[in-house]
């Protein structure tokens, strides 16, 4: 379905709550938006989120790290950043 949709003053515009439905969304959600090939192209930034999340899943399970060791290797590197931030 087509929705059109007017560009008001302060350029704005109203998704109609159909279109905010279809995608889940609600009053203070954000919205990512870009110009492709002539067209406006929005996208949820939650469900970007999640493909973000699902794709470094991806790569975490590939690399053959243990979840532990990931852990134990944060720890250190917060623990050094710590004392770099703290000792002055």
């Amino acid at each position: 379905m087509v929705f059109i949709v007017n560009i008001r003053d302060r350029r704005q515009i109203t998704l109609p709550a159909d279109v905010l439905n279809q995608l889940s969304l609600s009053v203070g959600d954000n919205l990512a938006i870009q110009v492709k090939e002539q067209k406006l192209v929005a996208k949820p930034v939650q469900k970007q989120a999640v493909d973000t999340l699902k794709a470094i899943q991806k790569i975490f399970q590939n690399s053959k790290v243990s979840e532990d060791e990931l852990q134990k290797s944060g720890r250190k590197l917060r623990k050094k950043l710590s004392e770099k931030i703290y000792e002055g």
